[in-house]
């Protein structure tokens, strides 16, 4: 299973690519898949050394269905999760996916179930399979969970799967049907030619393509600078704690609701630590097939510094051993962080754009890549190919959000984009 990276590059590559696909997360390899299914020549082209180099190897595991309202949105999420036992019956790789643990949004007391009891049968009424469990019911099912967990909703269709594995086997699979990966190839300029992309500069060489993907997420808007156009994607880092190996404890992914709830009803914030307020987010668990568990994460505004904070450590580790007391008594032996791609009205860029022909977007999806991506690597394949698409991309439309560069003020500038830019 070694994948092959190239790493010469051909200059001024004027061959017959169809497509050229910047950005080596599972967003861009889920592209890569679809269109190398369809035929299609494709060259994907990633800054870093590595694939998986941003948001996709530096996230857990979770396929979240109850951690946001009914809508489009989640019923996208619902689509791609659905997708992954074909997608990985093709791939020849499980990927680490589990299939049917499902996830749990955990009520620490009857205020937050009130708000999700009540988010759940909204849920219900648009058909989503989610239903609310008592306390009980729910150590029932996960014994190690805390006695003073009050209640927690349930989305059986919900699990996990290894983001890093999942790219990997994304790009074996399009490299067998002919696609080509560059590794340390960061696009300086796109191409312009009477208003279409024709291709990119690297420093590996320039290269030619009929269609141009941004699939670069917290680096977006970057390179949507040079393509001349504000797309107004940031990263928002995410600090992520995790144990040794240990012994089954956990089926399903978990999180607290306290994000959650506040996101609803924002004078709840005043209800939670301030380390919660300041870090921005609920504490998540999940166990991976090692054994070691992930526990994750904070959100916050720290563009692209990496480091880990011993305040966040101990946040995530006292907030783990809240939920799962056990915890106790396991080593803590690593913490990392990552971004995840954000875009000032929390949904994904996906489509093409008014202002330059031939350049497709498929960016900003924040915390929702692993379940979208199956679903938007298809979609974005279909816009490519002029098929009829699977799900329409309407609200996910580039130009609610993008425009030229120089259209953009000062303010959204300095809002909406990474700083430096």
């Amino acid at each position: 299973k070694i994948l092959k990276i190239h790493k010469k590059a051909e200059k001024n590559m004027k061959s017959d690519i169809d497509v050229i696909i910047v950005g080596g997360g599972m967003i861009g390899l889920s592209v890569a898949y679809w269109l190398t299914k369809k035929n299609k020549k494709v060259l994907v082209l990633e800054k870093t050394e590595t694939l998986a180099a941003g948001s996709s190897g530096a996230g857990d595991g979770h396929i979240y269905h109850n951690t946001k309202m009914p809508g489009y949105h989640t019923n996208l999420g619902f689509t791609g999760g659905g997708m992954y036992p074909e997608i990985l019956k093709d791939l020849g790789d499980s990927c680490g996916f589990t299939e049917g643990s499902g996830s749990y949004l955990l009520c620490d007391n009857e205020q937050e179930y009130e708000i999700v009891a009540a988010a759940t049968k909204k849920m219900q009424e648009s058909g989503a399979d989610i239903y609310m469990l008592t306390g009980d019911e729910l150590r029932e099912r996960e014994p190690y969970l805390s006695e003073h967990i009050y209640a927690a909703s349930y989305a059986p269709s919900g699990g996990k799967i290894d983001p890093f594995e999942l790219v990997f086997a994304y790009a074996r699979k399009a490299e067998e049907r002919g696609a080509t990966i560059i590794c340390g190839a960061g696009v300086d300029e796109v191409i312009i030619e009477n208003g279409k992309a024709v291709g990119v500069k690297t420093s590996k060489g320039d290269y030619y393509a009929n269609t141009i993907v941004d699939a670069a997420g917290s680096w977006s808007g970057f390179l949507g600078k040079a393509a001349g156009l504000y797309v107004p994607v940031k990263p928002r880092k995410g600090q992520i704690v995790v144990t040794e190996g240990c012994a089954p404890m956990i089926k399903g992914p978990v999180t607290t609701a306290s994000n959650f709830c506040a996101k609803l009803q924002p004078e709840l914030m005043g209800l939670f630590s301030d380390m919660t307020k300041k870090l921005g987010h609920g504490a998540a668990l999940e166990q991976t097939e090692a054994g070691t568990i992930l526990i994750g994460a904070t959100n916050e505004w720290d563009d692209f510094d990496k480091s880990n904070t011993i305040e966040a450590i101990e946040w995530l580790i006292a907030e783990a051993c809240r939920e799962m007391p056990a915890l106790k008594n396991a080593h803590f032996i690593r913490s990392f962080s990552g971004f995840r791609p954000f875009t000032p009205d929390h949904l994904p860029i996906v489509g093409t754009t008014a202002y330059l022909e031939n350049y497709v977007f498929a960016t900003g999806f924040e915390g929702g890549g692993l379940s979208l991506n199956p679903v938007i690597g298809r979609m974005v394949s279909e816009l490519i190919c002029g098929e009829e698409l699977c799900v329409t991309n309407e609200p996910l439309r580039p130009d609610r959000l993008v425009k030229p560069y120089d259209q953009a003020t000062e303010e959204e500038i300095a809002n909406n984009l990474p700083k430096g830019i």
